[in-house]
């Protein structure tokens, strides 16, 4: 071994180590961030390129079985048994051949999803369960469901010659799959995929701690409320089935003001468990906002699902139903840095490529569509970790 490369071993150590005592000395979610980079820094150094080449070559094998484990129960199967379970038992959940079950166990395995107890035994553990929640399924259906694109994305970016692509309709999801609809009126149209749809909108929240948690949103919020301008406190625009407002209710039950959740009338319609006291509105972001002196405007991964000038649109149908110096929006979304971007913010950028012909936005960018719109931020606030940040805005 190189006398340099020993040296640079031994620094990412010894920073391995520190971030790893922070953690366990404090234990908040920014430790385990830094200590997760830490540890994927001496990896990335001990790894060859030439392995690290193979390894993203061969890494859709990986999402592809965790696809088909859905499909054969695997999870299920083995988070239902207290102990060992054959391979033939689990290939009978869906009357599947033993050797194809086999060779997608062999990749769960080395994901670390599924244990491996013996030849052909397997059992299940934290990963196995995590993977029987409806959230973490949907995930997995919901991006499978992009994967067609991802595919033919180089493709289309020759032919655009490599343009950044813009337009609801005109990017790579409609290429691919040869279509004029929106993808949201593709959603709509099949109930199983708008299921998939908004469970997946639903576990977008376990990226992170909920804002909820860890911003002041009492003080700098609640505690603001003023009757005189309109009886709504929150209005959670394009909030699908409600989960963020239910969250909202359930962290203040004795706040002042209504909670209100808006969305398009088929998202309205699929809304099965709310509590009676959150108010249902049907509403397209494209058309006036209805409800005029709320509090706060909270608007969650929405705007990163469209266009610059789209988004003014959406903003400017907004900004005449706030009351100036009173009215708050808060936006939740990824903020990208402009230098050393996290890893999960940046692919979510390409997903939302893929999905809405749209992108993630940084402090800079974010600032500049606000203010072309009639708005201004307040502050950007980081989250505790690579999640989504808070926005707080309001009218210029």
């Amino acid at each position: 071994m190189p006398g340099a490369f020993k040296k640079e071993i031994s620094n990412l150590l010894g920073q391995n180590d520190d971030e790893i005592l922070k953690f366990k000395a404090q234990s908040t979610e920014a430790d385990r961030q830094a200590a997760i980079d830490a540890a994927q820094n001496l990896i990335r150094k001990l790894q060859t390129p030439q392995e690290s080449t193979i390894n993203i070559a061969y890494s859709p094998a990986q999402f592809l079985c965790v696809r088909i484990g859905i499909d054969l129960d695997v999870f299920n199967t083995l988070a239902s048994k207290s102990g060992s379970v054959s391979v033939e038992e689990v290939a009978a959940a869906k009357k599947a051949d033993p050797i194809l079950v086999e060779r997608v166990l062999r990749v769960l395995v080395c994901m670390r999803y599924i244990n491996e107890d013996g030849a052909k035994l397997y059992s299940a553990n934290e990963m196995t369960r995590h993977m029987t929640h409806p959230h973490s399924e949907a995930t997995i259906k919901f991006v499978w469901l992009g994967m067609p694109t991802f595919a033919k994305i180089p493709e289309f970016l020759q032919k655009t010659k490599f343009k950044n692509p813009e337009g609801l309709t005109s990017g790579p999801f409609n290429y691919a799959e040869n279509l004029s609809d929106s993808l949201w009126e593709w959603f709509g149209s099949d109930p199983e995929r708008l299921n998939i749809c908004n469970t997946f909108m639903e576990a977008k929240d376990r990226l992170g701690p909920s804002w909820l948690v860890w911003f002041p949103v009492k003080e700098r919020l609640v505690d603001g409320f003023d009757a005189s301008h309109g009886d709504k406190l929150l209005v959670d625009m394009a909030g699908g089935r409600g989960h963020d407002t239910e969250a909202f209710h359930k962290k203040f039950p004795e706040r002042p003001g209504g909670l209100v959740v808006e969305d398009l009338p088929h998202v309205i319609e699929d809304i099965q468990d709310l509590d009676p006291s959150i108010e249902r509105l049907t509403f397209d972001l494209f058309e006036k906002q209805p409800i005029e002196g709320a509090r706060i405007y909270y608007i969650k991964f929405v705007l990163h699902d469209w266009s610059d000038s789209d988004c003014r649109k959406i903003l400017s149908n907004l900004a005449p139903a706030m009351k100036k110096g009173y009215s708050k929006l808060i936006i939740e979304e990824m903020i990208l840095e402009d230098t050393d971007c996290a890893m999960l913010q940046a692919t979510r950028d390409w997903v939302m490529m893929a999905f809405c012909n749209s992108m993630e936005r940084t402090k800079g960018h974010w600032q500049s569509l606000l203010r072309s719109a009639g708005f201004k931020v307040v502050k950007f606030w980081p989250p505790p970790g690579d999640g989504q940040g808070i926005i707080e805005a309001e009218l210029e």
